[in-house]
């Protein structure tokens, strides 16, 4: 299959996925201190799970809830990226789904159900987003603005307050609470970086294809951070960041 053929497998299965949320019931339970998983997480990536490698046969997935397996072609599944937000009925979560070949992350696929974007982008197929909503044209500010949940709660790295306050001063901050919506977000021109600590492949594999694809650099720092976005304050981010984790 080419990466053209995987991201039209994986944004039909999101696709197919989000109709699930209309009828889902949603139990939430607790997972770890600070996280939360719901009903539909397992339900969403177990419909994924089928629907992906059925469609790629011989495929693995590597997802949230439900374990990880590996393949030529392997599969990044995070069924719903933002749950703290779902469960409260915040319309800030989405369907990531990315594709890698031989360890090579070569399509992505981002929805968001509450507003029917799709945001999509493989090797071959430029960046686009689908929306039957009210899309306001991305114009320019003064200050960057920058999509980040720094400081998390329970982080084990020092220096993150410093960090915020000092990113307050330079840039316009919102904290998103979906890391993959994050990056779709700055793959659309909407921000100008988006940067996390504590992330897994899941969270970002989606995302950094998809920003990549529109002309941005996405930073891998640490083992499990990144900056991604377009300008100077790209680096002035991982530099930070850098600091933090080393």
């Amino acid at each position: 299959m080419t990466p053209g053929d995987l991201l039209a497998l994986a944004a039909q299965s999101c696709v197919d996925a989000a109709k699930l949320l209309h009828d889902v019931q949603v139990d939430v339970s607790p997972k770890g201190t600070f996280d939360q998983v719901s009903t539909a997480d397992v339900e969403v990536e177990a419909f994924l799970r089928a629907a992906l490698v059925s469609g790629a046969p011989g495929s693995a997935v590597v997802g949230e809830e439900l374990g990880s397996a590996s393949a030529p072609v392997t599969w990044y599944v995070d069924p719903i990226d933002g749950t703290r937000n779902f469960v409260r009925g915040i319309p800030l979560s989405c369907i990531s789904v990315a594709a890698a070949v031989n360890g090579q992350l070569v399509a992505g696929c981002v929805l968001d159900p509450f507003r029917d974007e799709l945001f999509t982008a493989a090797d071959g197929v430029p960046f686009t987003v689908r929306s039957t909503g009210l899309v306001i044209p991305p114009g320019s500010s003064p200050r960057p603005l920058v999509l980040t949940d720094i400081p998390l709660p329970g982080s084990p790295y020092s220096g993150e307050m410093q960090l915020l306050e000092d990113l307050l001063a330079v840039a316009d901050v919102r904290r998103v609470y979906s890391t993959a919506l994050s990056l779709a977000w700055v793959a659309a021109g909407r921000a100008d970086a988006a940067a996390n600590l504590g992330i897994h492949p899941w969270d970002v594999a989606a995302g950094e294809v998809l920003v990549r694809a529109s002309g941005g650099e996405f930073v891998p720092v640490g083992s499990d951070g990144f900056v991604a976005g377009r300008g100077e304050i790209v680096s002035w981010l991982a530099e930070r960041l850098e600091g933090i984790v080393s």
